[in-house]
């Protein structure tokens, strides 16, 4: 499995922590059961980073999304977030890599707009530091 696909797996259950305020380890079992060990390795990682920073992260979203109530974001928008802002402000990934692993997600499950407010606050977070 190559890191994308492995990256809209930590997507996914970010989603599901932002909908339901908690991580589930039955939804992470499923979607883990056929990835490989590095794919696992960067998924656990980014869950338990999270988990770990999630009040940090949150206020960084809440800093650069200048004039959006955190409650008004876009719930697939938001997950996209914290994954990218997990990677941003805790890993060694690229910079470019994250934001542009953080805007095809956007393309993909948010609305036509998403990518671009994404890409702005990832962009923000980045300068910021």
């Amino acid at each position: 499995m190559k890191r994308r696909a492995a990256r809209e797996l930590a997507f996914k259950l970010t989603y599901e922590m932002v909908m339901t305020g908690s991580f589930n380890t039955e939804t992470r079992r499923e979607l883990l059961s056929d990835a490989d060990g590095d794919s696992r390795k960067f998924v656990d990682a980014a869950v338990s980073g999270i988990e770990l920073h999630k009040s940090e992260i949150k206020s960084a979203i809440i800093k650069y999304a200048r004039g959006y109530e955190l409650d008004r974001i876009y719930k697939t928008d938001l997950a996209v977030l914290f994954l990218a802002c997990y990677e941003l402000m805790y890993t060694d990934t690229p910079k470019a890599v994250v934001v542009n692993e953080a805007v095809e997600i956007a393309k993909a499950y948010s609305d036509s707009q998403s990518y671009s407010f994404v890409n702005g606050i990832l962009a923000s977070v980045i300068k910021g530091e």
